[in-house]
Formats: structure tokens, C-alpha cells, sequence
């Protein structure tokens, strides 16, 4: 109901005036005075009201600030998720690297064991194959006295020169020592880029589940916001009219107070107009009712806005307490982010070492190849030298046959010669006795002379004597080769 246009002011009156009308007041008068006097009261929560629309602009200030957090905080978890999955590739990478490595050390590693086995074995044979002492140089040229080291039995293996092949070995042993170093050096590195990847990882996942288990899960946007906007803008709108309710309802008691009063109008001359009503009595009264049901409700009006109040501070203190949690998921997500930075530095020196592995490798690799060729080599080397040994001793055998072959031509030629020779001595002599006498001594001065005789020479040209090797060494040096020949050793 609008309030009643002010009454024209009253005129002074008596004292004796003034209290017949307090004494004449009405029950209604009093209800309207506790009326209105409530009514004034309840005005006072228009405060109420200031701070309810304060508390809109705040809740909505914080609800922005709110989702510009969370859009930073959720872009940055992806940016680290990214990172993250961009640095598990890379420490896979690096340990397959590795374990690649690793199986091609191992593998030239193992290839190295059989080249060495094989030669450690071709030694042992050399060991055990003894020289024959027919090729032993002869003791004592100068006539000296034997020695127990000059009856020595030798072997193949003292031919073997022990000092290249420990020197070979050393260097793959230096070798192999200084891969494996290369590889603990690398495990090493990739612990400490396994121990950063569990704890970056470990860090996203409490993220991540911090993020889950608070302000609807990190993920604050501007349609998820509007809901509590509009629930604290329609109870301020509520309080609102409420407050206007009570306002009316206060203006209402106002006019009827003043309704209630004696007019004293006076004209110009100063005359008394009496006592007049501005409303009938039906009129007074329908307002006397509304009042009276109006004020029965005050109260209940001024509850309903500290409670539409506390409603909104409980949407508010909901509101801050999401803000509160987003700044706590902002303050980690930015501590994730300087870890990870530290992180940047700590993978370029991984992969720096990686980098560094991988050259050391190539050349570790060619030069275990270099002296695995050479440890083949060697062992094909000795084998040869058995092979070869056997040969030998297969040789002195052909040349003494030869040999023996050549001395039984010379001695047939030289029987041949000689019964030549009788011959021709024989009938020289027949020669001279028949016609000697008749030939002048000077008509030919080699009448008289003695045949021709042959003999024959051994020329050795500087050489050695053949070593009397015996036919069953012989035999078993081409039993040997045979087996050789056959894949054997």
C-alpha cells in the first residue's frame, strides 16, 4: 500500500487540549504507535541488504577469479602432462639405447671368450706337442760339456710369443673395463632420470587428485559458475523485497499515525476550523486490519532476511572456500612447473651424456672388433703353425726320400762308370801292347794315357744336415694333415 499524503500541519494547542487527548487515546493508537515502532526497527535491515548486494559483487568477483585459475591451472597440468609423457619417450629412448648397447657388448663380449678360448686352447696343443729333438740345434758346437737346460725338451709353445698375445689380452681387458665404467656411468645418469620421472610423475598425480577432489575437480568455468551467481543474485533480489515490504509497511504506519491525530486547521484570520478526518471510518479501519496483519509479520519477515543472509553467506563462504582451494591447486601447480624447469636442465645434461655414451660406444665397439680380429687371427695364426709344424716334419720326410732316392742313382751310376772305366782300361792296355811299340812316343802324346775317371760331389750349398726324423714321426704328421683334411684338428 502507498503512504497517505502528508497531513497539513497541525495547529499549536492547549495543554489542557493535549492531555484530554492522550487521555482519550484508543486502543488502536497504541497498536499503531508498537506498530510503528516495530516497523522502524525492522527498517534496520537495510544494512542487511547493503551488505547482501556487497556480498553479490564479491562472490562474483571471486567466482571470475576463480575460473581464470582454474582455466591457467588446467592448462598448465596439460602443458606438464605433455612434458611429462615427452620425457618418459626420451628416458625410453635413452634406456633402450642402452640395453642395445649392452646386447651388442655382451654379444662381442662372448665372441671375444670363444676367440680367446680357441686360442688358449691352440696354446694348450703347442704345449703338448714337443718338438723332435732331431730338429734340436746341435748342443756343444765348441765341444762343452751338456747342460740339463741344453737337453731340454722343447715344445711348439716356446716358439709362442706370450708377451704379444698378454699385451693383446691387457688391452681388452682395458677395453672391456673401460665399457663397463661407460655403462655403470650411464646406469647412474639414467637412475637419477628415472628417480625425476617417479617424482614429476608423483607430483602431476597429487595434482591431478588434488585437483579431482576439490573445486569440482579444478574445473571452474563461466557456465559452472552462473548457478551460485543466480542463487545469490535471487536472494538478494528476495531481500530486496522483502526490505520494500517493510518499507511499505513502515510508511503505512507513518500515515496512520498521522491519520490518527486531531487537525486543527485555522483560516487566515486566525479562526478554529475544528476537529476533521481525512478518512471515513470504513476506511480506517481496512487499513487498521492490514496493518494489524502486517505487523503480525514483521518478525517473520526480518528472520526470513538474516536467514536469506546467511544463506548467502554460506553460498559465499562456499564460494571463497573453492578460491581458497583453487589458489592452494595454483601455489602446487606452479611448484610442479618450477620442478619441472629444474627438470629442463637436469634432461639436457641426460641426454648431453647420452650423446657422450654413444660416441664412447662407436669407438669402444671398433676397437674391441680391432683386437677380436686380432685375437682370430692369432689363434688361426698357431693353428697354422701345428699345420704347419706337421708339414715340416712331412718335408724333412719327402726330402730324405729324395735324397735316398738321389744316392741310389749315384750309386748305380757310379758302378756303371766303374766297370766303364775297367773297360776302357782294359783295352788300353791290349792297345799299348799290340801297337805301342810300333808308334813313335811324340806322334800323339796322349796314347799312353789313363781313362777318364768320374766322381761325384755333394754340393750342400751352405745347407744342414736332414734331421733324422724317424718314419713313424713321419706317419704320424701325414695322419694329421689327413685328419685336418677332413675338418679335424
Amino acid at each position: 500500500m502507498s503512504p497517505s499524503p502528508p497531513p497539513p500541519p497541525s495547529l499549536p494547542v492547549s495543554a489542557s487540549q493535549a492531555a484530554s487527548g492522550a487521555a482519550a487515546a484508543s486502543p488502536q493508537s497504541v497498536d499503531l504507535t508498537n506498530w510503528f515502532l516495530d516497523a522502524k526497527r525492522s527498517l534496520a535491515s537495510v544494512a542487511l541488504c547493503a551488505r547482501a548486494n556487497s556480498l553479490v559483487d564479491s562472490a562474483r568477483g571471486a567466482l571470475q577469479e576463480a575460473a581464470i585459475i582454474s582455466s591457467k591451472c588446467l592448462f598448465l597440468r596439460n602443458a606438464l602432462q605433455d612434458q611429462l609423457l615427452v620425457a618418459i619417450r626420451v628416458n625410453r629412448m635413452m634406456h633402450s639405447v642402452r640395453e642395445a648397447s649392452k646386447s651388442d657388448f655382451e654379444k662381442i663380449v662372448a665372441d671375444l671368450d670363444n676367440a680367446d678360448a680357441r686360442l688358449n686352447q691352440t696354446l694348450g696343443v703347442l704345449r703338448k706337442s714337443v718338438v723332435d729333438p732331431a730338429f734340436n740345434p746341435p748342443s756343444n758346437p765348441e765341444g762343452e760339456e751338456s747342460t740339463p737346460t741344453s737337453t731340454k725338451h722343447r715344445t711348439l709353445h716356446d716358439f709362442v710369443d706370450d708377451e704379444g698375445i698378454e699385451n693383446l689380452k691387457s688391452r681388452l681387458r682395458h677395453l672391456i673395463d673401460q665399457v663397463q665404467e661407460s655403462h655403470d656411468a650411464l646406469l647412474t645418469s639414467l637412475t637419477e632420470f628415472d628417480g625425476d620421472i617417479s617424482e614429476l610423475d608423483t607430483a602431476i598425480n597429487n595434482l591431478t587428485e588434488f585437483a579431482s577432489n576439490n573445486a569440482q575437480g579444478g574445473r571452474i568455468t563461466s557456465e559452472s559458475i552462473m548457478p551460485q551467481i543466480h542463487a545469490l543474485e535471487d536472494q538478494a533480489k528476495a531481500m530486496a523485497g522483502l526490505l520494500e515490504a517493510l518499507t511499505q509497511h513502515y510508511d503505512r504506519c507513518c500515515a496512520a499515525l498521522k491519520q490518527s491525530e486531531p487537525t486543527t486547521n485555522r483560516n487566515q484570520e486566525g479562526g478554529m476550523m475544528g476537529m476533521a478526518e481525512s478518512m471515513s471510518p470504513e476506511e480506517k479501519q481496512e487499513m487498521y486490519r492490514v496493518l494489524e496483519k502486517d505487523a503480525l509479520e514483521v518478525d517473520d519477515v526480518v528472520t526470513e532476511l538474516k536467514e536469506r543472509y546467511n544463506d548467502m553467506e554460506n553460498i559465499q563462504s562456499h564460494i571463497l572456500g573453492q578460491l581458497e582451494e583453487l589458489n592452494m591447486l595454483r601455489h602446487n601447480t606452479y611448484a610442479t612447473f618450477a620442478l619441472f624447469e629444474q627438470f629442463q636442465t637436469n634432461l639436457g645434461s641426460f641426454v648431453e651424456r647420452m650423446r657422450e655414451f654413444e660416441t664412447q660406444q662407436d669407438g669402444y665397439a671398433r676397437g674391441m672388433e680391432d683386437r677380436l680380429d686380432e685375437l682370430w687371427q692369432l689363434g688361426e695364426f698357431y693353428e697354422g703353425f701345428i699345420s704347419a709344424y706337421d708339414a715340416m716334419v712331412i718335408e724333412v720326410g719327402r726330402r730324405k726320400g729324395v735324397s735316398v732316392r738321389m744316392e741310389a742313382i749315384i750309386r748305380d751310376t757310379m758302378k756303371r762308370l766303374q766297370v766303364l772305366y775297367d773297360d776302357d782300361l782294359a783295352d788300353r792296355e791290349a792297345f799299348k801292347e799290340e801297337q805301342g811299340h810300333l808308334l813313335p812316343v811324340d806322334i800323339w802324346p796322349g796314347v799312353m794315357d789313363l781313362p777318364i775317371r768320374y766322381s761325384v760331389a755333394k754340393d750342400t750349398n751352405g745347407a744342414n744336415e736332414l734331421p733324422g726324423i724317424s718314419k713313424e714321426v713321419v706317419g704320424k704328421a701325414l695322419a694329421r694333415q689327413q685328419q685336418q683334411g677332413k675338418g679335424g684338428m
